[in-house]
């Protein structure tokens, strides 16, 4: 554990010192994921949330990026160092994954009201020429009644 905390120090500050040099570029992506038309409690048996909007909301709620899934219930997006201006740390503590869509959009049972929302962990980095790639992921979406 010890030793995953400083990899991942290390790929921050790197991350973070690399786009100062002429032609770095910072790629924060949030991989394939699966939204459920659920309430969230267990996941592995349900159904997709097809044709729902998906926001990365950071700070004061403030939408940095939005995608809507595909028919599987799946999305990602990826955005560059011109259009995020937060680090890597602060996505990690700031940062929540809002499904917007009414929940009764995909099952006339659930609440019409409310959000899905899921904080998002550090996946991987990777560096491909002079491009740093840093890869985040939802933890798991749960339902919240306010929005």
């Amino acid at each position: 554990m010890a030793l995953k905390l400083v990899l991942f120090v290390t790929v921050m500050v790197a991350a973070l010192a690399l786009p100062i040099a002429k032609g770095t570029n910072v790629v924060v992506e949030v991989q394939p994921s699966f939204v459920p038309c659920s309430l969230g409690a267990n996941v592995t048996a349900t159904p997709p949330f097809p044709n729902a909007q998906v926001q990365l909301r950071c700070g004061a709620r403030n939408v940095v990026a939005s995608a809507t899934t595909n028919a599987s219930g799946v999305f990602s997006f990826s955005l560059d160092s011109t259009q995020l201006f937060l680090s890597p740390t602060v996505l990690l503590n700031l940062c929540n994954l809002v499904v917007t869509t009414p929940l009764s959009t995909c099952n006339s049972t659930l609440p019409p009201v409310g959000v899905l929302e899921s904080r998002i962990q550090f996946i991987r980095s990777s560096v491909l020429g002079l491009r740093i790639v840093l890869t985040f992921g939802p933890i798991g979406f749960r339902y919240s009644s306010s929005t």
